[in-house]
């Protein structure tokens, strides 16, 4: 008789880890239902009444969740939080910030980050920054209608409907069309401005500017000149002559300097977050969920900057609910102690997880063993000789994860009851399957320069006599490698604007330059990483700035281009680390910190030793690089997936297969480097999952409800 468990490509019970809240799509009846009700009730405040609000609404304090130990499922409960909310908030899920002076840069980066993903996780979709900005407009425009013109009366209802997203699919692009005509010059932008006040939305006269760019945000292609200028406003960066021009901003507008301190660049993108918030009296609240939130507990400075954020999130920012997440011992020992006893009061009392019960066990199993197409018996042979009820006898519950680790071991047995044991998973198994989960999230691999700040500072430490530190004084090179004889200094900077640049570059100078010649020289080199999602620099028309930057090249300016394979490595350790910090795999911290200095040792000498490609170098535009045309099997640039052919084939093996390496689904189509549109093609649709493993990546065929 065949064994249906041996059949089984993978182990469903491998996957025990939430990497992503948007991947959570099954939970247990019952599970974290009460912690999970108590947080859609305090946004429930934030939802009440029909859209737009006539004011701002205050937010209440951060809804603390607190897990009794690791594996009870906090990722998890924020991917139920998620899916629970739907539409009706944006949600903005927050990493770990490691540069306590910038701390809001780096929130605004994800949250823009998050908002430029798709509504709903479909490519057709259009992004959570479109959906704002059209919502939005059309509710300022239906406000304008008070004022009489008889056009937009009659328009209102439609309008009303295309913010909310209940308009008919046939009627949507011809209302689109409409209000994009609408604002095709600036007259109507001029009027609209002055609407905002009357529902309490401060925007510190810059009204107009923000109407500007979210008329970008909305009607102009994803790729755009315009869109791109309106996203560098959003960020907080300085824009360029033309950029302005491209958006009609006043001179006053842009507001972010290209010498900026890192104080300054802090403070405007707090506004910018600020301005977000008050927007969405006019569409839909903000959930900010701080998750991951061991990785401050060795960083007293970066504790102190996560208790300040949560006081100004409470104080000042409105249309918002913020969620934190931690594990009860963490949080008891590691973080309370270092916050403010003001700080400590923005924090809701804690919202405890729950273990899984026997009932709530059988049911996950289930579902995790139907998932991979296993049949009836087999389901019910896993059950058997009392399994389940041995493992509850002296127990109520179970962390999800325990239970989990349980089951996994059971699979291993039924499936080849002579086997040995096999041996326990190595930190290079975990972070294979880290880098093969990075892989099949695009989202995962934009530019992130915490992830950056982080390699520098913990993975750094592992160099013979280095002391490792962040700088005092500068602007920008923020963080330090330093010896005896010499430093090698990083400044972390996604921008193009020329000014900051030149200013990036004068700093590097004033590093190699001694104060005083008794001082005697040192060795320089300063560093800027750049990943293939920015724009390159520098520009063409940099004269100025570009003759700066060849100066201080020769002083040991460093720009290093970093591949898309070095950014997915630099991710996967991260997260990797992460895990370890959290008690997610059985390698402590810092043991796993060892295990990565010593994998990153080359890279690492490389950049001590300037060993790394080296590019400061011109191209034709000043954004990204320019796409070669998209080839056989391959989507337009826009999808960056599959085309409809090459989709349709793998449909049917995935469907046929239920679950299939994903190296046979490449050799169907003939070509191993579509990896990268297979995944991103998986990534979009409802009916494919990719399960990453340490030595491959699985794709799964899944029925949705």
């Amino acid at each position: 008789m065949t064994n249906p468990y041996t059949e089984m490509q993978v182990n469903p019970f491998e996957d025990a880890i939430v990497r992503e809240p948007r991947d959570v799509s099954f939970s247990v009846n019952g599970l974290n239902d009460a912690p999970l009700n108590r947080v859609l009730t305090k946004f429930a405040a934030l939802d009440r009444g029909e859209l737009p609000r006539s004011s701002p609404v205050k937010p209440d304090r951060a809804q603390l969740v607190v897990s009794p130990d690791r594996g009870y499922g906090k990722s998890h409960l924020l991917g139920r939080l998620f899916t629970a909310l739907g539409r009706k908030a944006t949600k903005v899920y927050l990493r770990p910030f490691q540069d306590p002076y910038k701390a809001w840069q780096s929130i605004l980066l994800l949250t823009l980050q998050e908002l430029d993903r798709p509504d709903d996780e479909t490519r057709e979709s259009p992004s959570q920054l479109s959906s704002l900005a059209v919502g939005t407009l059309a509710h300022i425009v239906a406000d304008f209608a008070q004022n009489g013109d008889p056009e937009i009366t009659a328009a209102v209802p439609a309008l009303r409907r295309l913010a909310s997203g209940t308009l008919p699919a046939t009627e949507t692009p011809g209302r689109l069309a409409w209000l994009g005509a609408l604002f095709a010059g600036n007259g109507p932008i001029n009027r609209l401005a002055g609407l905002l006040k009357q529902r309490h939305i401060d925007l510190h006269g810059h009204e107009k500017a923000w109407l500007k760019v979210l008329v970008a945000c909305a009607f102009d292609e994803a790729d755009g000149e315009r869109r791109r200028a309106a996203l560098k406003w959003l960020r907080a960066e300085p824009l360029e002559l033309e950029e302005i021009e491209q958006l009609r901003l006043d001179q006053a507008d842009n507001d972010g300097r290209g010498d900026a301190s890192p104080q300054e660049i802090n403070a405007l993108s707090f506004r910018r977050l600020q301005g977000l918030c008050q927007l969405a009296s006019y569409y839909r609240p903000f959930v900010f969920c701080f998750d991951q939130t061991e990785c401050y507990a060795s960083d007293p400075m970066l504790i102190k900057a996560l208790g300040n954020c949560i006081e100004q999130l409470y104080a000042e920012l409105r249309n918002h609910l913020t969620v934190v997440t931690a594990n009860q011992r963490n949080w008891v020992d590691d973080i309370k102690p270092h916050l403010e006893p003001a700080h400590r009061d923005r924090f809701s009392q804690e919202i405890a997880l729950e273990g899984i019960n026997k009932a709530g066990a059988r049911e996950l199993i289930e579902a995790r063993l139907k998932g991979c197409g296993m049949p009836a018996k087999g389901v019910a042979g896993f059950f058997a000789d009392n399994w389940l009820d041995d493992l509850f006898s002296t127990l109520v519950e179970l962390g999800v994860r325990a239970l989990l680790m349980r089951a996994e071991d059971r699979f291993r047995t039924l499936a080849r009851p002579d086997a040995a044991p096999p041996p326990p998973q190595t930190l290079d198994d975990l972070y294979q399957v880290e880098l093969n989960g990075i892989r099949s999230q695009k989202a995962l691999q934009a530019y992130n320069q915490d992830c950056l700040m982080w390699f520098a500072k913990d993975v750094g430490q592992a160099m013979a006599g280095v002391k490792v530190g962040r700088t005092s004084g500068r602007r920008y090179f923020s963080f330090e490698w330093r010896w005896p004889d010499r430093s090698v200094y990083f400044a972390f900077e996604g921008g193009d604007h020329w000014r900051r640049w030149k200013a990036i570059a004068d700093e590097a100078i004033a590093l190699a330059t001694p104060p005083s010649r008794s001082q005697g020289e040192r060795r320089i080199l300063a560093y800027v990483f750049r990943t293939p999602d920015l724009a390159r620099v520098p520009r063409p028309s940099w004269a100025v700035a570009k003759a700066t930057m060849d100066q201080a090249g020769s002083h040991g300016f460093r720009i290093v281009e970093l591949t898309i394979d070095q950014v997915c490595e630099l991710h996967a350790a991260r997260e990797l680390y992460s895990n370890a910090l959290q008690g997610n795999i059985a390698f402590s911290g810092s043991a796993t910190l060892a295990w990565l200095q010593t994998r990153f040792a080359p890279f690492l000498s490389d950049i001590a030793a300037a060993g790394l490609p080296i590019q400061v170098r011109s191209v034709d535009a000043g954004g990204p690089a320019a796409k070669e045309p998209p080839k056989a099997g391959q989507a337009n640039a826009s999808s960056d997936g599959l085309d409809g052919d090459s989709l349709r084939r793998v449909l049917d093996i995935v469907r046929e297969q239920r679950i299939v390496d994903i190296s046979v689904v490449l050799d169907q189509l003939g070509r191993a480097e579509l990896r990268d549109p297979l995944l991103r093609s998986v990534e979009a649709h409802p009916n494919l999952k990719a399960h990453p493993g340490p030595k491959t990546i699985f794709l799964q065929w899944r029925i949705t409800a």
